[in-house]
């Protein structure tokens, strides 16, 4: 179901284990028109996560949304545009009950642990939502070799076949 290219291979072998990780988001939509709730965020994990995709338990591509990293400050889907234009929920998760309810990634996102998602919810002006929930499919990384991965040691960094750090290509 998911596309792993090497990068995100080169995380994953920076780790002993590996565990489904399933976080589920109430997004609280009251069902008005337009309405923008407070964000939500990703619940807080002890380790290291690699986000690969989410999906949501209802059809309404009206549903907008913004996610924003807050551990490394990173704002996804931001155009040029002031403010920046959300994105279509449709776009970005798989819908519950249909064929493909875990849309993936088109690479999976790394949060260090204690980081977190926020995301920025707009329900539709024409048939809004009540409630709403987002759940994410991710990787809890455990058992770190060297201290794990880091975002300073970029798409270069590999890991030999023991584990143990290899020096940088390139």
């Amino acid at each position: 179901m998911y596309f792993i290219d090497q990068y995100t291979y080169q995380i994953l072998n920076l780790y002993r284990t590996h565990l489904e990780l399933i976080d589920t988001i109430p997004i609280g939509f009251t069902g008005v028109a337009g309405e923008r709730p407070a964000p939500v965020f990703t619940n807080a994990i002890s380790d290291d996560v690699l986000y690969f995709g989410p999906t949501v338990n209802f059809s309404n591509a009206g549903v907008l949304v913004r996610i924003r990293s807050i551990s490394p400050q990173y704002d996804w889907m931001a155009n040029n545009d002031n403010p920046p234009q959300d994105t279509p929920v449709n776009a970005i998760a798989g819908i519950a009950g249909q064929v493909l309810p875990i849309l993936p990634l088109t690479r999976p996102f790394f949060v260090q642990r204690q980081g977190r998602l926020q995301l920025i919810f707009t329900n539709d002006d024409v048939a809004p939502v009540t409630g709403g929930l987002w759940t994410w499919r991710a990787l809890r990384l455990t058992n770190p070799i060297n201290g794990g991965w880091d975002y300073s040691l970029g798409l270069n960094y590999s890991v030999g076949p023991t584990g143990q750090a290899a020096q940088q290509i390139g």
